[in-house]
């Protein structure tokens, strides 16, 4: 411990590199916490989505579901996503109305159906997961990360 308390004093700077790193520092850790809010609405929001697919079975164009039968009619950030997000849509197959115009715009409404091809079926699992997504490893990811920052700001860069 003590040669580990030795390198660490070795380390110091003088007050205006340290003054520099600590304006670094903090801007990572709060990327970093935005980053975990970022992931866990993905896999929480858009997940449930995709999870709801999964489990009406919705494999081919015959078993596709609507919005309704999945009961993510409300899920607003999902259809929006899917809008967007070409890797969510290699994921997750429209089947557009009947009586949609065919004009090149992706068109979402109650009558629009969705499945995943049996080929995507484990992609989907391994980027969603099986089952909704626990709020606590964020909760305490965070907190060790401001945690770390205020160890790394107190105790290892000189004030």
């Amino acid at each position: 411990m003590n040669s580990f308390l030795q390198y660490v004093e070795s380390l110091r700077l003088d007050s205006g590199v340290t003054t520099g790193i600590k304006f670094i520092i903090w801007p990572f850790i709060f990327g970093l916490i935005l980053a975990f809010f970022l992931v866990f609405y993905r896999r929480r929001v858009i997940g449930s989505f995709v999870r709801a697919i999964q489990d009406a079975g919705a494999v081919d164009e015959a078993t596709a579901k609507t919005l309704a039968e999945i009961g993510q009619e409300y899920n607003t950030s999902a259809t929006n996503a899917l809008k967007k997000s070409s890797s969510l849509r290699r994921l997750v197959t429209i089947c557009p109305p009947e009586n949609s115009p065919s004009n090149g715009k992706i068109e979402i409404n109650e009558n629009t159906r969705f499945y995943i091809d049996k080929d995507a079926q484990t992609r989907a699992r391994v980027q969603y997961g099986d089952k909704e997504e626990s709020l606590w490893p964020l909760i305490i990811g965070s907190v060790a990360l401001l945690l770390l920052g205020l160890f790394v700001f107190f105790f290892i860069l000189p004030v």
